[in-house]
């Protein structure tokens, strides 16, 4: 039986929410049983597919109200799912999950506003969540309902409601984006990443901050912002003004702010790259983003050797032949597999 206590800090975890003192202490209940940990990753997974204002409320009746529907539905459907792959299968099961919690979660909280409100016919709005992704290889541009224009990098992903209601416009960035931010001086316009918040109120930056990276980085290329740490309760706020950027490691506050060639940190929007003694297995990572291909190394030693080199604009093979050449190795390429040694 799970205690009322460790269902808030799942609520917290799974909507990003849970601060580093939250986290170590739901850790210690997922080390507890292998099961606790596969039931929390359902969640999450659940979760993504479903809008953040209507999970955060009863978490532990919504997930025992699905878990018997999703068990009525499975059995509905048991004809069907015999014919499906199994990716087919979890991912059905996962599209059934997103309308049983949507239908669970607001009902509920329509249910919670009608009666503290029951003397106020006003009706609750709740925002309707979009997301766009993109894979390795490819980039987009979304335009939000505010005028925001983002172009959202390869393997990254956006989420942003459908229309901006209330005093602020919050969207959910996981990977690289830049942003043309509409003027609002009565809204501020707020990025979260696993690791930052930056808050706005009209201008160009950029974004880097995938989930698996140690830290994100954030470069303002016209006008000003604040950023702070997602993860500290008290965490400093670092002002930047154009050409300007710091880096959030998880868990710390931002850097001071530091002088940045914004040309070189934006290369990405135009095909081109720059890497400043970055190590090995982080262009490596850049470059399979990019280009879709799987890079391997014949020695790990490899992987900790800084790189620095600009590419305005190249194809792969004359990238991999200018970073081996530079460092004195090799490679081989066979279609999408390439192996430096």
């Amino acid at each position: 039986m799970i205690d009322r206590q460790t269902w808030k800090l799942i609520q917290r975890y799974v909507t990003g929410n849970a601060n580093a003192e939250e986290q170590r202490q739901l850790n210690i209940w997922l080390d507890q049983h292998p099961d606790n940990s596969k039931m929390v990753q359902e969640i999450k997974k659940i979760w993504k597919m479903t809008p953040e204002e209507d999970f955060d409320i009863n978490v532990e009746g919504a997930w025992e109200q699905f878990q018997e529907q999703r068990m009525k539905k499975v059995g509905m459907h048991a004809v069907d799912h015999t014919a499906r792959k199994p990716y087919d299968n979890m991912l059905y099961i996962f599209r059934v999950a997103a309308v049983i919690l949507v239908t669970l979660f607001t009902g509920y909280l329509m249910q919670q506003f009608t009666a503290d409100n029951s003397s106020d016919e006003t009706v609750a709005e709740f925002p309707v969540m979009e997301n766009m992704e993109t894979g390795y290889g490819e980039k987009a541009r979304v335009s939000f309902s505010d005028g925001t224009e983002v172009t959202l990098n390869s393997a990254s992903s956006v989420r942003f409601p459908q229309k901006f209601n209330g005093s602020k416009r919050e969207i959910y960035l996981d990977g690289e984006a830049y942003f043309k931010v509409a003027h609002d001086s009565n809204r501020p316009f707020i990025v979260h990443t696993q690791d930052a918040r930056v808050q706005v109120l009209g201008t160009e930056f950029n974004i880097r901050g995938w989930a698996q990276d140690p830290s994100v980085e954030v470069v303002v290329r016209d006008g000003k912002v604040s950023v702070n740490s997602s993860e500290l309760e008290k965490s400093e706020d670092v002002i930047l003004t154009k050409g300007y950027s710091t880096n959030v490691r998880r868990g710390e506050n931002p850097l001071p702010p530091q002088k940045v060639d914004i040309r070189n940190n934006i290369l990405w929007l135009s095909g081109g790259f720059h890497f400043d003694n970055k190590p090995l297995n982080q262009v490596i990572t850049d470059i399979e983003r990019r280009f879709n291909v799987q890079v391997s190394v014949a020695s790990t030693e490899l992987l900790e050797v800084p790189y620095t080199g600009t590419f305005q604009y190249a194809e792969l093979d004359e990238i991999l032949s200018v970073i081996a050449s530079s460092m004195d190795i090799g490679y081989r390429r066979d279609g999408s597999k390439v192996e430096f040694d």
